[in-house]
């Protein structure tokens, strides 16, 4: 009778917590392994490509002086390139599970069921810290034609002074020059001028009508260089166009009821935006219930199992995950999702 209460009384001591996870607050034996099960969050990756146009000071004029039409407003728009969704494991601090542990017996088995993501250690967080990243592209500087267009010019003025001979009274013309500001619309044709002028220049020395002689690599850099300064003039009027590409990256934690999310948002004007920005359309994770796959329900046997150390471990549902704009349907996948599975348990000696 006295050895049969002995029994009792150590496997009273080495069974944990039987089905309840570990409280707060709560006193841990010594030698016993507190370990949590495995949750599932979805961590996901955009990115857009962006182009932004910064218009030319001399755009309303491109139609008077050059015969074409240029763009006069500033603009950036974006576009959803790319997108990806990869399940990542972490340990879920609502499903704390405690088991008294021996080398002997218990050691390898638990390691391994670690290593597989059935069983994951207290402190073993295998997500990355998720932040929001939003590289904003470097506005490009405005067109100027500082130092490539004079802003002054030599304006001629008559004045006349008068002058007094016996009773007659003259006006006498005096011609003053003085340097004023050229207005937009005449540093406008100047450089229109100076294109249409290096335009000549390269024909001519291409075809051979000009009085300096040119010849292999001299001809070559000629022609290049007046081809760039051509460049610089005419994007005076044309603007340029700079392009580039941005990236999101967020976690969205999913959980047993809902089965919509706002991953993140995304404008055409403001690219990538964070779930909580109403300044874009909303980017939806859904989760297809229909989909999943169903898990047989498993009844044990409490009468028939042997003593020992009972682990806990958490057995995932497979679901049809999709990431949708609006109609559109960005990416599909079949992922597993462990917090919405069935929480089982077996006995080690």
């Amino acid at each position: 009778m006295k050895k049969l209460m002995i029994l009792l009384l150590a496997l009273s001591l080495w069974i944990p917590i039987q089905g309840q996870p570990v409280s707060e607050g709560q006193q841990i034996p010594q030698g016993a392994v507190v370990y949590s099960l495995p949750r599932t969050c979805i961590r996901i990756v955009a990115e857009a490509h962006y182009t932004q146009f910064v218009p030319g000071p001399y755009a309303r004029y491109a139609r008077k002086f050059l015969g074409i039409d240029a763009g006069q407003n500033r603009a950036t728009t974006y576009e959803l390139s790319r997108i990806e969704m990869t399940p990542m494991l972490e340990t879920d601090p609502h499903q704390l599970y405690m088991a008294q542990l021996t080398k002997e017996n218990a050691e390898p088995w638990f390691l391994q069921l670690t290593s597989q993501g059935l069983v994951l250690l207290a402190d073993a967080y295998r997500a990355k810290e998720t932040k929001w990243r939003f590289p904003a592209p470097d506005g490009p500087e405005d067109v100027s034609d500082a130092g490539i267009i004079e802003n002054l010019k030599e304006e001629r003025t008559t004045l006349y002074r008068s002058q007094v001979e016996g009773r007659e009274v003259s006006a006498i013309p005096v011609q003053q020059t003085q340097l004023v500001e050229k207005t937009p619309e005449q540093r406008a044709e100047e450089a229109a001028r100076k294109i249409f002028r290096l335009r000549d220049m390269r024909y001519a020395i291409i075809t051979g009508d000009t009085d300096a002689i040119y010849s292999g690599e001299a001809m070559g850099a000629a022609v290049e260089e007046m081809r760039r300064m051509e460049e610089e003039y005419l994007r005076l009027f044309l603007g340029e166009t700079t392009t580039g590409k941005t990236h999101l990256s967020t976690d969205v934690l999913p959980d047993q009821e809902r089965t919509r999310y706002v991953a993140f948002r995304f404008s055409e004007t403001e690219g990538l935006l964070p779930a909580d920005n109403v300044g874009g359309r909303p980017v939806i994770l859904e989760m297809d219930v229909t989909g999943e796959e169903p898990f047989p329900r498993i009844i044990t046997d409490e009468s028939k199992m042997r003593s020992g150390t009972r682990l806990f471990y958490r057995q995932p549902v497979i679901t049809l995950v999709r990431l949708a704009d609006g109609q559109k349907e960005l990416l599909q996948a079949r992922i597993p999702i462990y917090q919405k599975g069935p929480v089982l348990n077996f006995i080690i000696n």
